[in-house]
């Protein structure tokens, strides 16, 4: 049931916003418009506007790059990983040794992409880990919440409360993205980044 829900609303994002890299793979600068207030606003400006670009952008680039597109649902998806992971801080490690905003783990994750764990707090570089990360473990359960679940846990099963909370926040962000779109598709000239809040 899960699975036919997410399908949905994935095609469902399809048809009302736009994919967020256009067929030369330029990322669509509205949508990280958008994506850096809902960043902004979700950290209570502790991310100023500008960070939260950097960060969607680094992002959408990862998601881009390895799935071979970004639309609007991958992106909620991934900035609610970032979010219940890190909320959204890059200069993070954990007692686990997890790094940056994806809290990817580093003595794993880092030598089977044969990075240094030091390069896990760049920006870029943990945007592109993280990703890859959720995209093997996606690939190998097939559905979106094992997948969740084991990017937590490495075990499909055992957080299945992470994949919903991070569902959950991926609704919250959806919400919010609507209500901007919305606000940005009937005054595009007159909205700017700042005023979208």
């Amino acid at each position: 049931m899960t699975r036919v829900i997410v399908c949905a609303l994935g095609a469902l994002c399809l048809v009302l916003f736009p994919i967020f890299t256009n067929a030369d793979g330029k990322i669509h600068s509205n949508g990280i418009a958008i994506c850096s207030v809902i960043i902004n606003d979700m950290t209570e400006g502790r991310v100023s506007l500008r960070q939260a670009r950097t960060m969607a952008t680094a992002i959408a680039n990862s998601g881009n790059k390895h799935f071979g597109r970004i639309t609007c649902g991958d992106m909620w998806l991934y900035m609610a990983i970032v979010f219940v992971e890190s909320g959204f801080r890059n200069n993070i490690v954990n007692y686990e040794n997890c790094r940056g905003m994806f809290q990817v783990h580093a003595p794993s994750w880092a030598s089977k992409f044969g990075i240094r764990y030091a390069d896990l707090l760049d920006l870029e570089t943990n945007a592109e880990c993280g990703i890859q990360v959720f995209k093997y473990y996606l690939n190998l359960y097939g559905n979106v919440v094992p997948a969740l679940s084991a990017y937590n846990s490495d075990d499909p099963y055992a957080a299945r409360g992470y994949a919903r909370a991070v569902l959950a926040t991926r609704n919250k962000i959806k919400n919010r993205y609507i209500k901007l779109f919305r606000v940005y598709r009937e005054a595009p000239m007159l909205v700017t980044v700042t005023s979208l809040k």
